[in-house]
């Protein structure tokens, strides 16, 4: 289970439920301060900490109406994690994200930390049938070593493709813009989807694109994942992440795909988000935004 000091506790709108009842939730939140496996500039294990700080801020009305004042969000706080110790952080990772969905259907929303964290959290879910992986990101994090690593933010998505009960044709890459060879070839062998921003730009309807795609991966999978680098962000809207690329989304243009999604997300995860490189505020603000649409698509889709 999570654990930090009660004073980093943010009230998300009032919607705040304590960990203790987390069985009660209706959606239950975890902040995994882990930044050991980027290549970029430091500070996403601060993103926790910041989105508890405006989440005070919260709105309890989604930017489409949607009233979320009857929510109960459990904050599980920060899973223990050692900066210089990658495997047993990983271990530590995958078992408070067992642990969560072993006691509780609720949706599972974590907050990075860098990417390498959604390696660990796939493989808890994978337990428990089949996945369908939606990946939002700049990058395509296929590479098989970076970092002189195999676990680097980098290769996140690539050691996810290697657990059972992930098919590669499952996965739908989104807004994706930065691209190696080596990536390039894993994409076509493997089968991989994949929606370059570029492309995006060339449809008259991106929006309803994306949520056809989105749901006829449902219908293969058992659950859903999603998978929300901040970096898919253009950085005039997500200025505050380590290894940005220019030419992506807006940050309405991403809250309206959230908002289409129109079928149950068994987790989500918000990662690349670093505090100290965010001087104006925007990027937290825009993970805080991010959240309530997410919220909002929840009790939509979940019928809370």
């Amino acid at each position: 289970m999570g654990q930090f000091e009660s004073d980093e506790y943010g009230v998300f709108g009032g919607l705040f439920l304590s960990p203790e009842n987390f069985k009660e939730a209706d959606i239950i939140l975890q902040s995994i301060p882990y930044e050991s496996a980027t290549s970029g500039k430091k500070g996403t294990s601060f993103a926790g900490s910041a989105l508890r700080v405006v989440s005070k801020d919260m709105q309890v009305v989604s930017r489409t109406g949607i009233d979320l004042s009857s929510i109960k969000v459990a904050d599980m706080g920060n899973i223990i994690i050692n900066p210089v110790d990658g495997e047993q952080s990983r271990i530590n990772i995958y078992n408070s994200m067992k642990y969560l969905l072993d006691n509780s259907s609720a949706p599972v929303i974590s907050i990075g930390g860098d990417h390498s964290i959604t390696f660990p959290l796939l493989q808890a879910l994978t337990e428990f049938g089949s996945i369908g992986v939606v990946w939002f990101d700049a990058h395509r994090d296929l590479l098989d070593n970076y970092l002189n690593s195999k676990f680097s933010h980098g290769s996140s998505l690539r050691r996810s493709v290697e657990l059972a009960n992930i098919n590669p044709t499952n996965i739908l890459l989104l807004g994706t813009r930065y691209f190696t060879k080596e990536e390039e070839k894993f994409v076509q062998d493997q089968g991989i989807k994949e929606l370059k921003q570029s492309e995006l730009e060339q449809q008259n309807n991106p929006i309803k694109m994306i949520s056809q795609k989105i749901q006829e991966l449902a219908s293969r999978v058992d659950f859903l994942y999603i998978s929300i680098d901040i970096d898919g962000l253009d950085p005039a809207y997500a200025p505050g992440t380590g290894t940005p690329v220019s030419g992506g989304m807006s940050s309405s243009q991403f809250m309206q795909i959230i908002n289409k999604i129109t079928v149950p997300i068994r987790a989500f995860d918000i990662v690349e988000v670093s505090p100290p490189l965010d001087k104006s505020g925007i990027t937290v603000k825009a993970m805080l935004a991010i959240l309530t649409e997410i919220l909002a698509q929840i009790k939509v889709t979940h019928n809370i």
